[in-house]
Parts: C-alpha cells; sequence; structure tokens
C-alpha cells in the first residue's frame, strides 16, 4: 500500500439505495487493495446517505453528494478533478463486480503494456434480484474492438479500467453528449492509445426494466448517429455503422 491510491474508482448514484451496498461491497473484496472509490451522489433522495454511514470507518470511501441533480454527464466528470489514481475504475452503483481479482488483473495488464489506455472485462448481464439473464460478449484485441466498434460498443462502462493519463481530466466525457457519453470516451480513447478487454466475465451489468418514450428512443437514436459521424476517421467501417445508425433512427420514428 502506498499514500497515493493507484486506481480511483468512480461510482456515480442516484437514488440506488437498494443496490448500491452490493456494489460497494464487490470493491472491498477485490484482492486488489490499493484504491479509493468516489462515490458521487447526484442528490439522491432516497436513503443512500443513510446506507454510506456504515462504511465511515473505511477512509478509502468518499462521499460526494451534489447540492442539485447535476444529470449523469456532468456528474460523471466532477469526481476526475480530485481523483489520485494513476488508474480510473468506473463501477455504476447498479452494478457489480464478481470476479474478486478483477483489478488485480486489470491493473497488471496495463502496467505491463504501457501503449494500452483502456482494459474492459466480459460481462453478465443481471436483473433487480441479482439473477443472471444474459450476457455480453466483447472483442479482446485492440485490431477486432476497432473493427466493430463503430458498429456495436465493445465495452461495458462498469468494466472499464483507463490510463488516467490519457484522459483530458477536466472533462473526460464531453458534457454535450448527454447520452452514450461512456461509448463517446472509449471512441476518444482509442485515438490515443490500444484497448483490449480480458475475456472472464468479472462485470455484472444491472438491466432494469423500464419503458423507454419514442420521443427517447429518437433521442438516443439520434446521438447515436452523431457519435459515428464525430469518428468517421478514426475507425473502420464507417459507411455500414452509418447505414445501421440511420437504419436505428428511421426505425424509432414509426
Amino acid at each position: 500500500m502506498t499514500n497515493t491510491p493507484l486506481v480511483s474508482i468512480m461510482m456515480t448514484t442516484y437514488n440506488r439505495g437498494e443496490y448500491i451496498t452490493a456494489a460497494i461491497d464487490s470493491v472491498r473484496g477485490q484482492t486488489y487493495q490499493n484504491w479509493e472509490l468516489l462515490i458521487l451522489d447526484d442528490a439522491s433522495t432516497d436513503d443512500t446517505k443513510a446506507l454510506l454511514a456504515n462504511y465511515a470507518d473505511d477512509q478509502r470511501i468518499i462521499y460526494l453528494p451534489t447540492g442539485s441533480n447535476l444529470g449523469i454527464t456532468k456528474n460523471r466528470n466532477r469526481g476526475f478533478a480530485i481523483a489520485k489514481g494513476k488508474y480510473i475504475a468506473v463501477l455504476d452503483s447498479d452494478d457489480l463486480w464478481l470476479d474478486t481479482s478483477k483489478l488485480e488483473k486489470q491493473v497488471q495488464f496495463l502496467e505491463e503494456q504501457p501503449e494500452y489506455v483502456a482494459v474492459g472485462t466480459n460481462v453478465k448481464v443481471i436483473d433487480g434480484d441479482g439473477k443472471e439473464t444474459g450476457s455480453f460478449i466483447y472483442a479482446l484485441h485492440d485490431h477486432a474492438i476497432r473493427r466493430h466498434l463503430l458498429l456495436r460498443n465493445q465495452f461495458t462502462h462498469s468494466s472499464l479500467l483507463l490510463r488516467s493519463g490519457a484522459l483530458d481530466k477536466a472533462t473526460p466525457y464531453d458534457e454535450n453528449v448527454l447520452i452514450w457519453e461512456d461509448y463517446d470516451l472509449i471512441l476518444r480513447l482509442g485515438t490515443k492509445g490500444k484497448l483490449a478487454n480480458l475475456p472472464e466475465k468479472m462485470t455484472a451489468y444491472r438491466k432494469h426494466s423500464t419503458n423507454i418514450s419514442k420521443t427517447t428512443r429518437q433521442n438516443r437514436a439520434l446521438v447515436h448517429l452523431s457519435i459515428i459521424k464525430k469518428y468517421r476517421g478514426s475507425y473502420p467501417n464507417y459507411y455500414l455503422a452509418l447505414f445501421k445508425s440511420y437504419l436505428r433512427f428511421l426505425t424509432n420514428l414509426a
């Protein structure tokens, strides 16, 4: 252990009291222990603050509430200015790290391969009760990831470990991108270095049963289309990705 954490973990939350303790416990259970956990609470109105009092004896856990709701992208960004880590990990408060060696293996990967700027993992999908409902299996190596990245995001956000030096610490997430901000970030990081995934399903992504309005689906499709266009010169298969994104938008108009 050193006084400066090697990994700063960003945990954004808003009214996730029913899930956040499981997320925190999955961090504390890691074999790699040289971390700080920044809990970025976007003005929750549930019992989140009371639940976090149970972790008051762990000085690595830093609770950072907002005075008013900022929205997810601005809330994500505010932790980076104070993060001390050489690496940044992401874990949203309703997700989990399943494998206790996740951080250890990812830190070792980036330490040994300085040309890489980000490493994720494969993922189990779980429901609100923690029951496995599916999985996300991604390309593992940089070349294959780049070949697929405009067609489909190859990373689950909560699986990522990022090299801090590759980020713009002022605004790592583009605050003009109100959704898909994680997809935009990984595409930007890929212009600065190599990308990889570990093959094991080390992360659990919790999929909630929510009804998304037609207008919201249309807005999401438009933002996705703008991101594809933004990185047209940086990745292969642009025209195929553009066609698929347009098709997605037109489908949501129906």
